[in-house]
């Protein structure tokens, strides 16, 4: 059985993708900003002793590292940097940015699978799998052309290109370290009009993970198995 560390755990995508991995019989070190609100994860973690809710926020440092001090030493084969945010269209437009939104979007999704992915580097190298996954979107690609709220767009784009330069950094050291489409999904953040529901899209980026290997590494995979266009 693996080790699965998954940021952003309490809901959506993040939380179909902890009950997978319990239902496979994992070991899932499901982390939340606030466990004490994550009743649906909770439930969960009750269910299936291998789930441990954790307190991690991934755009505080100090956080992950108290959560990292929790975790050890513990061998991680997959970690998935799936945490994020949205404030929300109305702010992000070329007529009205919100900047403190803006910082706020770039610090949780470029800035923190960032501080992830270097204070579990060991951790993930340590282990059978060795795989860091972050959940990105197809609005952070130039071949996207339609609307997007900016704060949210560029904060993709960046992490985009910090997944794939440490992917080149690391490269013939064993680790696949990649990005991850996982479809429009009918989440809080997208609502009703989405494409696919937050289990579709777990099933698929699960069976996705599951086949990759070292010869992955940088490239921006979709849920469904394809590969994502620049």
């Amino acid at each position: 059985m693996a080790n699965i560390l998954i940021t952003g755990s309490a809901r959506g995508i993040g939380y179909e993708l902890v009950k997978k991995y319990a239902q496979d019989g994992d070991t899932v070190y499901a982390t939340t900003r606030s466990p004490e609100k994550a009743d649906a994860l909770n439930a969960l973690a009750a269910e299936y002793p291998g789930v441990h809710v954790m307190k991690m926020d991934v755009g505080d440092s100090a956080s992950v590292a108290a959560c990292a001090a929790e975790i050890g030493e513990v061998p991680l084969d997959v970690v998935i940097n799936n945490a994020g945010v949205w404030g929300g269209l109305e702010t992000q437009t070329f007529d009205n940015m919100d900047y403190d939104n803006w910082a706020f979007e770039f610090n949780v999704m470029a800035m923190g699978p960032w501080r992830v992915m270097q204070t579990f580097f060991d951790n993930v190298m340590a282990s059978d799998q060795k795989k860091i996954i972050t959940v990105t979107s197809q609005v952070g690609a130039h071949a996207y052309d339609h609307l997007v709220g900016y704060s949210y767009a560029s904060a993709k784009a960046a992490v985009n290109r910090l997944v794939t330069a440490l992917s080149q950094e690391k490269a013939g050291t064993g680790v696949c370290i990649a990005l991850m489409h996982p479809g429009w999904v009918k989440t809080d953040m997208a609502g009703d009009v989405a494409d696919i529901t937050p289990e579709e899209s777990a099933l698929g980026v699960h069976k996705v993970i599951a086949g990759m290997t070292e010869a992955d590494s940088g490239k921006f995979m979709k849920w469904d198995g394809g590969i994502h266009p620049w």
